[in-house]
């Protein structure tokens, strides 16, 4: 089985950068500034309450994601390979990085990771390998300047005040350069950080530059009423424990889910939290077309490995800062 699934990837991958658009996620619809009591960071109604390092509170209603349920869709605004033949920026080997400390991942019996073979093609290249001051992590591109990735990525008993994200990095090359910054650019909820809950680990950086418009970024989806319990999904990063920013990914179906967190035995490692989880088209037709991420990988829970589950608070979460300028 996992052989096949293998097959059908890559030959979906091809397809992909064919029949993709290029394509802008519609707007978020009207957010409100400021603490509002209240709210469920986590359980997908009522408000989500958004914080940054540098103290800043923004609070929005997570009705803004619902109308994007069936806009959203994959896309690549960026240049072909082709295109961006000669234009190779070689990069220069960074120091050794660990994964943030406090978080565990792991392979699950025999490691079935695979090392990706075509990370400069659309839309691995838009999987960014992003180190903090806190340690390593892997992230995905979601719009032009947006990285999701886990909330621990960005605070972890305390804020990540400098980091860089380099989108397909392949070992000491950025092929497509890179984006630095601060405090103020990284984004988690107010749930993680009074209580750590797994249910609220994800995060994001609004980047200070547009590098997504060269990488291009994977589509989503969400739907909170069907069942992935079964379905084989993909989980891609940069784990600490092989050569040197390589891209590995492995399948496994789900094992189980709840609202906000699904629940899978795909082998990982450290350095991949923040991974995207992913699938080829939405698993409920016609939300999403192409390679189409539904949540974003945390790490290892008991025997498994599991995942922050895309739902309306989540996504109302990263839609406000698409839509930002």
């Amino acid at each position: 089985m996992r052989s096949t699934m293998q097959h059908h990837r890559r030959s979906a991958g091809l397809l992909s950068a064919l029949a993709v658009a290029a394509a802008l996620l519609a707007a978020a619809g009207p957010a409100a500034a400021g603490p509002v009591p209240g709210g469920a960071d986590a359980a997908g109604a009522g408000t989500v309450t958004m914080v940054n390092g540098a103290g800043t509170r923004i609070t929005i209603p997570v009705t803004a994601a619902t109308a994007l349920r069936s806009a959203s869709s994959a896309g690549s605004s960026g240049t072909t390979s082709a295109e961006r033949a000669g234009g190779f920026k070689a990069g220069r080997p960074g120091p050794a990085t660990v994964p943030p400390p406090g978080v565990t991942q792991q392979v699950i019996g025999t490691d079935d990771r695979i090392q990706e073979s075509v990370p400069g093609t659309y839309p691995w290249e838009a999987i960014v390998y992003l180190t903090t001051n806190q340690g390593q992590c892997t992230g995905f591109m979601l719009s032009r300047d947006v990285v999701v990735t886990a909330g621990h990525c960005v605070y972890e008993g305390g804020w990540v005040t400098s980091y860089t994200a380099v989108p397909g990095k392949v070992g000491s090359s950025n092929p497509y350069g890179s984006c630095s910054g601060g405090i103020a650019d990284v984004w988690t909820n107010s749930t993680w950080i009074s209580s750590g809950s797994a249910d609220a680990d994800y995060g994001l950086i609004k980047l200070t530059c547009d590098i997504g418009n060269t990488v291009g970024w994977f589509g989503w989806w969400y739907n909170e009423g069907e069942t992935l319990t079964g379905t084989y999904l993909y989980v891609e990063g940069y784990p600490a424990d092989k050569p040197y920013a390589t891209m590995w990914w492995d399948s496994d179906p789900v094992s189980s889910q709840s609202a906000t967190r699904l629940f899978y035995s795909i082998d990982t490692a450290g350095g991949q939290s923040g991974s995207p989880i992913y699938h080829y088209n939405s698993t409920t037709a016609g939300l999403c077309s192409g390679w189409c991420v539904t949540g974003i990988h945390k790490g290892a829970t008991g025997s498994q490995n599991h995942g922050t589950r895309f739902n309306s608070t989540v996504m109302s979460f990263i839609n406000y800062w698409i839509n930002q300028p």
